[in-house]
């Protein structure tokens, strides 16, 4: 009886710290849209049932947006109020999600974002390609391109080729003598990405990871089918608009174009004799294009009078259309222009794309996209995203959203507070610049 008992309690007190390790929850992951016009923290945590279904929802927790200083005037924030816009939605969505949050990963679609396809072998040293070999050849396609200033975000292999034979996928376990590699290598300015870390650490959180918006955007917005089909992805920020494309369920191009809703917002401001800020609230509320209005529709749009100051006034709608059209325009043109000199033409371009970002909800905006671009546009907003009070998640949340998809996918997160390994974009070693002169880099080229 005695022995008996000492047995049970010995397998009592045993299974107790296992009982309370899987009662723990798990580790919670935070991402971080940091942008001209707002600042966007989502948190959320795996779920061990949903990862069970492929098109599993993911449940937000926590959502913190404060709206960027920059956009009040349309200049430039310094570096310590975006910090503080930064720790403000951090802060938001601890508090909503019930968890501190000390780690995050974070887009970037400042200037300078680019991609490029590079080409790169190693001789094979056993009698079968390995890991090893792999790695190898991937390295060098990176050092194919020198880069003194710049940093890999990503290395996406696209496909190999074993002793100068036709393309495969999966080289692994083949026999050969050599194999060569072509990869999708997404590059940012490394004193641009060091300015974001900076700022994020002042902010009081550690920088996990950062990720291409274009590409974190395709992630949140695109279908199975579009995916593999081929599409083009545009973001239409406030500073700037990112466009990626994807085919093949692979990332061929990602990149930003300088150009943004705050050009759209200068515009009216102009046209309407008023202040940036008031010229976006009109915006917001009242702008369309491409005729998707009543333009003799009057709305309230305060002008400056004689002594400086704001005082009431009207316009018309069509007023409004008129001003953005051409400017909106202009920049999806632009973006084609990109994807041209890319090499997306003919065959090898995609057949229809996707418009995300703040531009993307103004009214009209999808069938001028259409005619700009020459293909097929629908609006594009996050799948498989809950838990917004407010609804679905608009197209702004796409950067945020397909980011969260990405880091709730990684093999390493169950571990990431204590066991975060750093991934291929920290293959390449950042150069160390001070916080300031990288934030004046970054002020300068946006």
């Amino acid at each position: 009886m005695s022995a008996a008992y000492d047995t049970y309690a010995y397998d009592e007190r045993d299974q107790a710290p296992l009982a309370a390790a899987s009662a723990r929850p798990a580790p919670l992951v935070a991402v971080l849209d940091v942008g001209v016009s707002k600042t966007v923290c989502l948190a959320a945590r795996r779920d061990p049932v949903l990862d069970m279904h492929p098109e599993r929802p993911v449940r937000v927790l926590g959502v913190g947006q404060q709206t960027a200083p920059a956009i009040a005037s349309g200049k430039p924030a310094d570096f310590d109020a975006c910090a503080r816009a930064i720790h403000v939605a951090i802060d938001e969505a601890a508090y909503m999600a019930g968890a501190q949050i000390t780690r995050v990963a974070a887009c970037y679609s400042g200037p300078g974002l680019n991609a490029r396809i590079l080409r790169g072998a190693a001789r094979v040293r056993g009698k079968m390609i390995t890991g090893r070999d792999v790695e190898a050849a991937v390295q060098a396609a990176m050092q194919s391109m020198p880069t003194p200033q710049l940093s890999f975000l990503h290395v996406e292999p696209l496909r190999y080729f074993i002793d100068d034979g036709d393309a495969v996928f999966e080289p692994m376990g083949q026999a050969g003598k050599t194999l060569a590699v072509e990869v999708c290598a997404v590059t940012a300015p490394t004193e641009a990405l060091n300015a974001l870390k900076a700022c994020i650490r002042q902010a009081g959180a550690e920088v996990e990871e950062i990720v291409a918006a274009p590409k974190a955007a395709a992630l949140a917005v695109l279908s199975p089918e579009e995916r593999q089909a081929g599409a083009l992805v545009v973001d239409l920020g406030a500073g700037s608009i990112g466009i990626s494309v994807v085919a093949g369920d692979q990332l061929l191009h990602a990149e930003t174009i300088s150009a943004g809703g705050v050009r759209l917002t200068r515009d009216l401001a102009a046209k309407l004799e008023t202040t940036f800020a008031a010229a976006e609230r009109v915006k917001l509320a009242f702008g369309a294009v491409a005729g998707a209005c009543d333009p003799r529709e009057a709305v309230q749009a305060p002008k400056l009078g004689l002594d400086g100051r704001l005082e009431a006034s009207t316009t018309l709608r069509g007023v409004i259309a008129d001003t953005l059209s051409p400017r909106l325009t202009e920049m999806l043109l632009l973006a084609r222009q990109q994807m041209t000199r890319a090499g997306f033409v003919g065959e090898d371009a995609p057949t229809r794309a996707v418009l995300v970002g703040g531009g993307a909800t103004m009214p009209g905006v999808r069938e001028l996209a259409a005619e700009a671009l020459g293909m097929p546009v629908r609006i594009g907003r996050p799948f498989d995203l809950c838990g917004f009070d407010h609804g679905e998640a608009s197209p702004a949340y796409a950067a945020a959203a397909g980011l969260l998809r990405w880091r709730l996918d990684t093999p390493t997160l169950d571990d990431v507070d204590d066991h975060f390994q750093p991934s291929l974009a920290h293959m390449a070693r950042m150069m160390r610049n001070s916080a300031s002169n990288a934030w004046r880099w970054l002020v300068e080229n946006f």
